[in-house]
């Protein structure tokens, strides 16, 4: 047993924490001394205690419950985007889908390549014109008002042209098999649906990434990662562009799966499955987008820290295999995808051809400097709102949705600091200043290094790994990264460019993992109430602005109804029978809803023994006597997760919330252009001339 202190007036509250404490280190020792003997009420396929395992299973369902729940209401949104918004009236959906025709063809698009119609009401020159780029250019520069013998009756120009070849090409890629298919069959219109339909099961792939990056962060906190993962799938900027024939899906999933991967990496060690996540995820980021690329300047070097941790030996050896693997990971990369961005350099001036796509859209005014655009109010103010849908229809209900959720994001935070200091002044009044704790028996300490190894799935014996890698690597790479994504728009904005809210996307997934944080830390957080009431709003004001963005497409629709709006507007542009698709998505999204709800409100703070079971009270926890907070040396334990000070309660050493490890396991533009066409824009003429709403 601890220590007996009975010096001053807290004495007795001491003795009875150290009593509590006791009592629990014993109860660990007794699932150590059951785990050596073959189990304390029988044995799991891997030798480990029913209880530990039991409890492990329950986690692992509820927490793949409830991602799987968010998926289906992405889906749910997502497949109504594909459904009811009209082909190529979103700004540079044509230009895209033609990029991915022309690899479905053999060819690899340049920026004077044309867009040749081949998808029934796709704009652009028939689909027979053969024209090279560089007569095309020819033309354009002449203002010629027609090629390949066909007359437009209108000046050809540059929105004529496959605008988006700067893009690297493995998202056209993806895309070019449903649209070949289509071609190939006689049936190009439903290759067109397909590729849709392509791209949201892409944007499925970020609701999965940003589950995993946050499990990664959190590992004893599955309810904030299942939050996170269905608050960025009711985003309505997400859901839009991964409804349409956009590349940021898989840019934001590749891009998030690798930060997931790099945590992990800090927080497991390089195990076989997270260096081939890497070896995987970074050629795709810098091959989706050039947002991936970027990220790389990120996670190179979090990867080589992330190593050096889990390497023993002097700081030369560590510092050699860190280097040594942050190298070989930027060599694969340069290997794969590196001659893309060469040829963009050779052709173009620079490897995101940037400075040809603005002389193709030249802007005009003055450019304010970086520190006017980041003191801008209304600026930042707008691009928060393009979160949601087009800024200029973020309205009434919608605005105050986008309001309510930074409220509650910011309450939630202020909650969390208020809690943190409250424990630590508690803490320090019942310890005393200085006091020391004492130690913890050895047979304790050992049961308790016991149960670490069984929680992290490893079997008996200590976890091993720095304890805090996960933490001291992660939370640095993605303020990082975070800032990475800001200076991009930032530096656009200042250049000149319009403020699209789609370059701050690569980061969507980190906000969408603190307003789950802050909802956790508010009032029945811990059930997921306030979770759920976030992702439905959002996910209705979603709905709202998908329906007003069809009646300022089609004015004929504003004076419907929002049912009648979607109807009408499935009829026109949509496969099969209205009602039916209707009430199918509106069904998944209700099941999705109420599976969400019953997955938070199982993972909410569940009641954990000292052999993982999920049953009772926490240990030492009962009325009016706070739980004890253990530790090796019988201090207080703060836990893998930095975030747990602020989200949650303190965990005992040994005693981790999750079981097992998280290794294992709206401006709606296109940001092509520079002056402000975009997604959402519209595609009236011809000849492509947009309008993009401000």
């Amino acid at each position: 047993m601890g220590r007996h202190r009975s010096a001053g007036p807290d004495g007795g509250a001491r003795a009875a924490a150290d009593g509590t404490a006791a009592q629990d280190t014993a109860a660990l020792g007794a699932c150590a001394q059951g785990a050596a003997a073959g189990g304390i009420a029988g044995d799991d396929p891997r030798g480990a205690p029913t209880g530990a395992a039991g409890g492990a299973v329950a986690v692992r369902r509820w927490f793949v419950t409830g991602v799987a729940a968010a998926g289906l209401i992405f889906c749910s949104l997502g497949l109504l985007v594909a459904a009811v918004v009209p082909p190529f009236t979103g700004a540079d959906e044509a230009q895209h889908t033609a990029y991915a025709l022309e690899l479905a063809h053999g060819s690899l698009p340049q920026l004077d390549t044309p867009v040749r119609s081949r998808v029934p009401g796709m704009p652009g020159l028939p689909a027979r014109c053969r024209a090279s780029p560089a007569q095309v250019r020819a033309a354009v520069d002449a203002h010629a008002d027609g090629l390949c013998g066909v007359r437009l009756g209108r000046p050809l120009s540059n929105y004529d042209l496959v605008y988006t070849a700067n893009h690297p090409p493995l998202f056209y890629a993806v895309e070019a098999v449903p649209l070949g298919a289509g071609e190939a069959s006689g049936h190009p219109l439903a290759g067109f649906r397909a590729a849709r339909a392509v791209n949201v099961l892409l944007g499925v792939g970020v609701v999965v990434a940003t589950a995993a990056l946050c499990r990664a962060l959190l590992p004893r906190r599955p309810g904030v990662a299942v939050g996170a993962a269905a608050i960025i799938g009711a985003v309505g900027l997400i859901v839009v562009t991964s409804g349409q024939i956009y590349n940021d899906a898989l840019a934001m999933a590749t891009v998030t799966g690798l930060l997931a991967v790099t945590v992990a990496l800090a927080r497991g060690g390089p195990r076989p499955r997270i260096l081939a996540g890497l070896a995987v995820l970074g050629p795709a980021a810098a091959a989706s987008r050039a947002s991936g690329a970027v990220a790389l300047a990120a996670v190179v070097p979090a990867v080589a820290a992330a190593v050096a941790l889990h390497t023993t030996g002097s700081r030369a050896r560590r510092a050699g295999r860190g280097l040594a693997a942050a190298g070989a990971l930027l060599a694969l990369t340069v290997g794969a995808v590196g001659w893309f961005y060469l040829r963009n350099l050779r052709r173009y001036g620079d490897p995101t051809a940037s400075g040809r796509i603005a002389d193709m859209f030249p802007l005009g005014g003055a450019r304010p400097s970086i520190w006017q655009v980041l003191r801008d109010g209304d600026l930042w103010w707008y691009v928060y709102r393009g979160f949601f849908g087009r800024p200029t229809l973020v309205t009434g209900h919608a605005e105050q949705v986008a309001v309510g959720v930074a409220v509650v994001t910011g309450a939630g935070l202020v909650v969390a600091g208020l809690r943190a200091c409250a424990r630590r002044l508690s803490a320090v009044g019942v310890r005393g200043p200085g006091a020391d704790a004492g130690p913890v028996p050895a047979a304790a300490a050992t049961a308790q290094a016991q149960v670490g190894g069984w929680v992290r799935g490893r079997g008996p014996g200590p976890a091993s790994g720095p304890r805090n890698g996960g933490a001291a690597v992660g939370w640095p790479l993605l303020a990082v990264h975070c800032l990475l994504v800001v200076a991009t728009l930032v530096g656009y904005v200042a250049a000149g460019g319009a403020s699209f809210t789609r370059y701050l996307l690569p980061m969507a997934p980190v906000l969408a993992i603190g307003v789950a944080a802050s909802c956790r830390s508010l009032p029945l957080g811990r059930r997921g109430l306030p979770t759920v009431a976030v992702v439905a709003a959002m996910a209705a004001c979603t709905l709202v602005l998908v329906g007003r963005e069809l009646a300022w497409k089609r004015p004929a629709l504003a004076p419907l109804a929002l049912p009648d709006r979607l109807r009408a507007a499935w009829a026109l542009a949509g496969p099969g029978s209205p009602r039916v698709g209707l009430s199918v998505l509106v069904g998944c999204a209700v099941l999705g809803g109420a599976l969400l709800a019953v997955a938070l409100w199982k993972l909410g703070d569940p009641a954990v023994d000292a052999c993982r079971q999920l049953r009772g009270a926490p240990p030492g926890e009962g009325t009016g006597v706070g739980a004890a907070r253990l530790g090796v040396a019988g201090r207080g334990e703060q836990g893998e997760d930095r975030l747990g000070e602020v989200v949650g309660e303190r965990v005992p050493v040994g005693l981790a919330d999750q079981p097992h490890r998280a290794a294992d396991g709206i401006e709606q533009g296109s940001g092509d252009l520079p002056d402000g066409r975009d997604v959402g824009g519209d595609d009236r003429g011809a000849g492509g001339e947009r309008f993009q709403g401000r």
